[in-house]
């Protein structure tokens, strides 16, 4: 059986990774490319036209600072916020703390889609639009608050009860103390929340119209949607590349941490 070990985690993570192979290096196909037969691996006829014309894009520039400052202001106040959420329903003694706790973790059991009537509701109400209204709604993290809790109960006791004798007040302990000693779920939650503010198109479409208000993820696949157009799939697959390339970049910085944040948020209780 260890023989066989090896190749079939081998096995197995070729699988895997045939799907992303086909995107890139067919990426670097004309438009034609993909009628040549019979079909193969790679492409018969390698090309960067694709690329040039992703990078040839007006608003391009625009989109990328888009998309890192609403990935900042996600990151950072989605930690502050659901850390501090997390705080609250781990060391709040109050008898009804749990119930509350139980009606933050709604979202957890519905699909975000479902969510997006009531979304518009509250933006509408508040007066946000653009990219205000996108951060708004991106904050929030159910799953992240959960496991934020769960990973707070493994601080010891007395930490905090050292700190509080010293003066410190909940938001100086938090912040000095807690979060410093979280390092692992900070981790794993950056991933997450960075994933999110890169991943949510639907949401980002809806509120991002102005071209030049668009995200990276909004602006290139509208590029993509040009029915007039004769179809390039490369080109399509240019864009998935550039797509995936940010969260590839997202885990490699935050992966040491991911994994570690998760196990100890998911057990401990």
């Amino acid at each position: 059986m260890k023989l066989l070990k090896w190749p079939l985690i081998l096995a197995l993570f070729a699988l895997l990774l045939f799907p992303s192979w086909l995107m890139v290096a067919n990426s670097f196909s004309p438009a034609m490319g993909f009628l040549r037969n019979p079909p193969r691996l790679t492409p018969y006829e390698w090309t960067l036209k694709n690329y040039q014309r992703a990078f040839a894009l007006e608003h391009l520039s625009r989109w990328i600072l888009n998309t890192g400052a609403l990935a900042v202001i996600t990151i950072a106040g989605g930690v502050l916020i659901n850390g501090a959420a997390g705080y609250a329903f781990g060391f709040c003694k109050a008898r009804w703390i749990q119930w509350l706790f139980w009606a933050f973790m709604v979202p957890i059991f519905v699909t975000r889609y479902v969510l997006i009537i009531a979304q518009i509701r509250i933006v509408g109400t508040l007066g946000l639009d653009g990219l205000a209204a996108v951060v708004s709604m991106s904050l929030y993290w159910a799953t992240g608050v959960f496991l934020f809790r769960n990973y707070y109960r493994s601080i010891p006791h007395e930490v905090l009860e050292s700190a509080r004798i010293a003066g410190a007040g909940e938001w100086r302990i938090l912040l000095q103390v807690v979060l410093p000693m979280s390092r692992a779920m900070v981790g794993a939650a950056v991933v997450f929340l960075g994933m999110r503010s890169l991943g949510d198109y639907i949401w980002q479409m809806l509120n991002l119209q102005a071209v030049e208000a668009r995200t990276y993820l909004v602006g290139l696949m509208a590029t993509t949607l040009d029915v007039y157009a004769v179809k390039n799939i490369g080109y399509d697959l240019t864009v998935g590349t550039l797509l995936f390339l940010p969260y590839l970049a997202l885990f490699a910085v935050s992966s040491r941490y991911f994994i570690k944040g998760l196990q100890i948020g998911a057990v401990k209780g």
